[in-house]
């Protein structure tokens, strides 16, 4: 059996350490804007009985400004240098793809779910998280490759090779 460290995924992790505190804090700043999106969401279906549909575009929209703010100022720190609208579209755009995918989300799993558990709360709640990790990863790669797609990659730097033998024979 392959041990964790002996993996691709392992290497280039290793290799891309700054990219991986970077996808650290996108997923920070997703789940700060998760809690917003589902207080948002459920103080307008269950306080205010806003349709479902409505509620979770209006909480989305919450919540992806939110996320707007956080990844600019703290994810992409770089981007800063450039004017606000230079980014802030391509984001909406890809924010509305991903309202999308959760509006198409709960029309085919809302009811089915509420069913199953017998509750329309925990149904909606539930259906609601399904959608989350779903948009959780089309809104990482879609902002890393399209919408700060100018901010350089943060490689490790490469050890010389002499100090990679070094280490290899003192390992031995």
């Amino acid at each position: 059996m392959k041990s964790v460290k002996s993996t691709r995924l392992y290497g280039a992790a290793r290799e891309n350490k700054q990219e991986v505190k970077r996808f650290v804090k996108f997923a920070v700043v997703g789940f700060s804007g998760l809690i917003v999106d589902y207080t948002v969401l459920n103080i307008l279906a269950h306080i205010f009985d806003v349709a479902s549909w409505l509620a979770i575009a209006i909480a989305f929209v919450v919540a992806a400004s939110n996320n707007f703010v956080w990844n600019r100022l703290w994810v992409y720190p770089e981007s800063r240098q450039h004017s606000l609208w230079k980014h802030f579209p391509t984001f909406l755009i890809v924010n509305a793809v991903g309202l999308g995918i959760n509006e198409l989300i709960l029309f085919l799993f809302e009811l089915p779910i509420e069913q199953l558990v017998g509750s329309s709360i925990i149904g909606l709640n539930l259906t609601k998280a399904i959608a989350a990790v779903i948009v959780m990863a089309w809104n990482f790669l879609v902002n890393r490759f399209v919408t700060f797609r100018d901010v350089k990659w943060q490689r490790n730097a490469r050890k010389p090779a002499v100090e990679q033998k070094e280490q290899f024979e003192s390992a031995l």
